[in-house]
Protein backbone atom coordinates (compact mmCIF):
# COMPACT_ATOMS: atom_id res chain seq x y z
CA UNK A 1 0.00 0.00 0.00
CA UNK A 2 1.20 3.19 -1.28
CA UNK A 3 0.86 6.15 1.33
CA UNK A 4 1.29 9.87 0.48
CA UNK A 5 1.38 12.10 3.92
CA UNK A 6 1.36 15.89 3.98
CA UNK A 7 1.56 17.72 7.10
CA UNK A 8 1.80 21.85 7.39
CA UNK A 9 0.91 22.51 11.02
CA UNK A 10 4.32 24.22 11.94
CA UNK A 11 6.30 26.56 10.06
CA UNK A 12 8.25 23.71 8.30
CA UNK A 13 6.11 21.43 5.61
CA UNK A 14 6.80 17.90 5.24
CA UNK A 15 5.54 15.75 2.59
CA UNK A 16 6.79 11.93 2.46
CA UNK A 17 5.93 8.56 0.94
CA UNK A 18 5.82 5.15 1.79
CA UNK A 19 4.73 1.55 0.41
CA UNK A 20 3.80 -0.54 3.52
CA UNK A 21 6.42 -0.19 6.46
CA UNK A 22 9.42 1.31 3.47
CA UNK A 23 10.24 4.87 3.47
CA UNK A 24 10.39 5.76 -0.43
CA UNK A 25 10.82 9.53 -0.14
CA UNK A 26 10.63 12.29 2.55
CA UNK A 27 10.86 15.57 2.09
CA UNK A 28 11.01 18.77 4.95
CA UNK A 29 11.01 22.44 4.21
CA UNK A 30 10.83 25.46 6.24
CA UNK A 31 8.37 27.71 4.98
CA UNK A 32 4.71 29.19 4.54
CA UNK A 33 3.90 28.06 1.17
CA UNK A 34 1.16 28.56 -1.02
CA UNK A 35 -0.75 25.33 -2.23
CA UNK A 36 0.82 25.47 -5.69
CA UNK A 37 4.19 25.20 -4.20
CA UNK A 38 3.33 22.33 -1.76
CA UNK A 39 1.97 20.40 -4.90
CA UNK A 40 5.05 20.92 -6.92
CA UNK A 41 6.61 19.09 -3.69
CA UNK A 42 4.54 16.65 -3.74
CA UNK A 43 5.65 16.17 -7.81
CA UNK A 44 9.29 16.44 -6.44
CA UNK A 45 8.30 13.59 -3.51
CA UNK A 46 6.77 11.38 -6.01
CA UNK A 47 9.29 11.59 -8.56
CA UNK A 48 12.16 10.54 -5.71
CA UNK A 49 9.82 8.10 -4.82
CA UNK A 50 9.59 6.66 -8.26
CA UNK A 51 6.29 6.66 -8.75
CA UNK A 52 3.56 9.08 -9.92
CA UNK A 53 0.30 10.46 -7.79
CA UNK A 54 -1.72 7.58 -10.20
CA UNK A 55 0.46 4.80 -8.08
CA UNK A 56 -0.57 6.74 -4.85
CA UNK A 57 -3.10 4.33 -3.37
CA UNK A 58 -4.10 6.56 -0.11
CA UNK A 59 -3.51 10.21 1.24
CA UNK A 60 -2.91 10.94 5.14
CA UNK A 61 -2.74 14.69 6.42
CA UNK A 62 -1.33 16.13 9.53
CA UNK A 63 -4.57 17.78 11.88
CA UNK A 64 -2.63 20.08 13.57
CA UNK A 65 -2.59 21.54 15.94
CA UNK A 66 -0.94 24.17 14.80
CA UNK A 67 -0.75 27.64 12.63
CA UNK A 68 -4.43 27.81 11.77
CA UNK A 69 -3.72 29.28 8.42
CA UNK A 70 -0.40 26.66 8.16
CA UNK A 71 -2.49 23.39 9.29
CA UNK A 72 -5.62 24.34 6.62
CA UNK A 73 -3.34 24.37 3.81
CA UNK A 74 -1.99 21.15 3.86
CA UNK A 75 -5.70 19.90 5.01
CA UNK A 76 -7.04 21.20 2.04
CA UNK A 77 -4.10 19.93 -0.45
CA UNK A 78 -5.19 16.22 1.00
CA UNK A 79 -8.90 16.83 0.56
CA UNK A 80 -8.58 18.13 -3.35
CA UNK A 81 -6.30 15.12 -3.89
CA UNK A 82 -8.79 12.56 -2.21
CA UNK A 83 -11.43 13.88 -3.56
CA UNK A 84 -10.25 14.24 -7.39
CA UNK A 85 -8.78 10.83 -7.70
CA UNK A 86 -11.26 9.17 -5.96
CA UNK A 87 -8.39 7.63 -2.95
CA UNK A 88 -9.37 6.96 1.00
CA UNK A 89 -7.68 9.96 2.99
CA UNK A 90 -6.80 9.85 6.74
CA UNK A 91 -6.45 12.06 9.60
CA UNK A 92 -3.18 12.11 12.14
CA UNK A 93 -2.87 14.59 15.18
CA UNK A 94 0.67 16.64 14.24
CA UNK A 95 1.32 15.67 18.03
CA UNK A 96 0.39 12.03 17.61
CA UNK A 97 3.52 12.02 14.82
CA UNK A 98 6.17 14.22 16.94
CA UNK A 99 5.64 11.65 19.87
CA UNK A 100 6.17 8.34 17.50
CA UNK A 101 9.17 9.93 15.78
CA UNK A 102 10.92 9.20 19.53
CA UNK A 103 9.14 5.75 20.52
CA UNK A 104 12.08 3.86 21.12
CA UNK A 105 13.46 6.21 24.21
CA UNK A 106 12.01 4.54 27.16
CA UNK A 107 11.16 8.05 29.02
CA UNK A 108 7.51 9.74 29.07
CA UNK A 109 7.10 12.04 25.68
CA UNK A 110 6.15 15.31 25.58
CA UNK A 111 5.91 16.43 21.67
CA UNK A 112 5.30 20.68 21.96
CA UNK A 113 4.02 22.90 18.72
CA UNK A 114 4.19 26.65 19.52
CA UNK A 115 0.84 28.67 19.67
CA UNK A 116 2.49 31.76 20.51
CA UNK A 117 3.27 33.58 23.85
CA UNK A 118 4.65 31.72 25.36
CA UNK A 119 1.66 29.25 25.25
CA UNK A 120 2.05 25.52 23.80
CA UNK A 121 0.31 22.60 22.36
CA UNK A 122 0.81 19.53 23.95
CA UNK A 123 0.40 15.73 24.98
CA UNK A 124 1.62 13.66 26.86
CA UNK A 125 2.71 9.70 25.14
CA UNK A 126 4.47 6.86 27.12
CA UNK A 127 6.86 4.11 24.49
CA UNK A 128 5.30 0.75 24.14
CA UNK A 129 6.89 -1.68 21.77
CA UNK A 130 7.08 -0.34 18.56
CA UNK A 131 4.30 2.21 19.22
CA UNK A 132 2.81 4.96 21.88
CA UNK A 133 0.27 5.42 23.65
CA UNK A 134 -1.38 8.89 24.54
CA UNK A 135 -1.37 9.04 28.25
CA UNK A 136 -3.51 12.77 28.57
CA UNK A 137 -5.98 15.26 27.06
CA UNK A 138 -4.63 17.53 24.21
CA UNK A 139 -3.29 20.35 26.26
CA UNK A 140 -3.07 23.92 24.79
CA UNK A 141 -2.11 27.26 26.96
CA UNK A 142 0.39 28.60 29.34
CA UNK A 143 4.14 26.34 28.74
CA UNK A 144 4.54 27.02 33.09
CA UNK A 145 1.09 25.31 33.20
CA UNK A 146 1.74 22.28 31.65
CA UNK A 147 5.29 22.06 33.39
CA UNK A 148 2.99 21.83 36.65
CA UNK A 149 1.91 18.70 36.19
CA UNK A 150 5.30 16.76 35.61
CA UNK A 151 6.51 14.50 38.23
CA UNK A 152 9.12 12.52 36.42
CA UNK A 153 11.31 12.69 33.69
CA UNK A 154 9.71 13.73 30.16
CA UNK A 155 11.78 14.18 27.20
CA UNK A 156 10.65 17.09 25.24
CA UNK A 157 10.31 17.07 21.44
CA UNK A 158 9.51 19.46 18.46
CA UNK A 159 11.20 22.90 17.75
CA UNK A 160 8.84 24.64 20.72
CA UNK A 161 10.76 22.03 23.05
CA UNK A 162 14.09 24.09 21.80
CA UNK A 163 11.88 27.48 21.84
CA UNK A 164 11.47 27.54 25.47
CA UNK A 165 14.33 25.31 26.60
CA UNK A 166 15.39 27.98 28.87
CA UNK A 167 11.93 28.00 30.81
CA UNK A 168 11.61 24.21 30.81
CA UNK A 169 14.77 23.66 32.76
CA UNK A 170 14.38 25.97 34.90
CA UNK A 171 11.10 24.65 35.79
CA UNK A 172 11.68 21.05 35.89
CA UNK A 173 15.70 20.85 36.39
CA UNK A 174 16.61 17.11 36.23
CA UNK A 175 13.79 16.13 34.99
CA UNK A 176 13.49 18.22 31.55
CA UNK A 177 15.58 15.96 29.01
CA UNK A 178 16.35 16.59 25.28
CA UNK A 179 18.09 14.66 22.56
CA UNK A 180 19.93 16.64 20.35
CA UNK A 181 20.76 20.46 19.80
CA UNK A 182 18.18 20.59 17.07
CA UNK A 183 14.17 20.02 17.74
CA UNK A 184 12.45 17.18 15.76
CA UNK A 185 10.02 18.42 13.23
CA UNK A 186 7.44 16.54 11.76
CA UNK A 187 8.03 14.33 9.28
CA UNK A 188 5.68 13.55 6.26
CA UNK A 189 6.74 9.62 5.97
CA UNK A 190 5.55 9.67 9.98
CA UNK A 191 2.23 10.84 8.74
CA UNK A 192 1.89 8.22 6.20
CA UNK A 193 3.26 5.69 8.51
CA UNK A 194 0.84 6.23 11.99
CA UNK A 195 -2.20 6.09 8.92
CA UNK A 196 -0.82 2.91 8.02
CA UNK A 197 -2.81 1.00 10.22
CA UNK A 198 -6.35 2.54 9.86
CA UNK A 199 -6.13 2.16 5.97
CA UNK A 200 -5.15 -1.51 6.95
CA UNK A 201 -8.53 -2.11 8.97
CA UNK A 202 -10.58 -0.76 6.07
CA UNK A 203 -10.51 2.87 7.92
CA UNK A 204 -10.71 6.30 6.46
CA UNK A 205 -11.72 9.38 7.26
CA UNK A 206 -14.15 11.42 4.96
CA UNK A 207 -12.62 13.73 2.48
CA UNK A 208 -15.79 16.18 2.51
CA UNK A 209 -15.85 16.62 6.14
CA UNK A 210 -12.17 15.97 7.68
CA UNK A 211 -11.40 19.15 9.22
CA UNK A 212 -8.04 20.20 11.67
CA UNK A 213 -7.81 20.11 14.75
CA UNK A 214 -7.89 23.23 16.10
CA UNK A 215 -7.40 23.75 19.90
CA UNK A 216 -8.10 27.60 20.16
CA UNK A 217 -9.32 30.39 18.28
CA UNK A 218 -7.06 32.10 15.67
CA UNK A 219 -6.32 35.82 16.83
CA UNK A 220 -8.20 36.83 13.81
CA UNK A 221 -11.26 34.56 14.33
CA UNK A 222 -11.45 35.85 18.32
CA UNK A 223 -11.63 39.55 17.42
CA UNK A 224 -14.06 38.44 14.69
CA UNK A 225 -16.15 37.09 17.38
CA UNK A 226 -16.07 39.81 19.31
CA UNK A 227 -16.78 42.08 17.06
CA UNK A 228 -20.07 40.44 15.73
CA UNK A 229 -21.11 40.04 19.56
CA UNK A 230 -20.71 43.77 20.52
CA UNK A 231 -23.06 44.50 16.77
CA UNK A 232 -25.63 42.34 18.17
CA UNK A 233 -26.27 44.04 21.48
Amino acid sequence: MKILGIDTSSRFNTIGLISGNQILADFTWESRDSLQKIILNIDLVLRNGGLTLADVDRLAVGLGPGSWTGVRVGVTVGKILAYAMNKPICGVSSLDALAYQARNMPILLCPLIDAGKENVYAAFYRPQGETIVKESDYYVGDIKGLLKTIKEPVLFLGKAAYLYRQIIVEELGPLANYRGEVGDVQKGYVIALLALPRFERGESDDALSLAPLYLKESLAQALLAGEKRIQTK
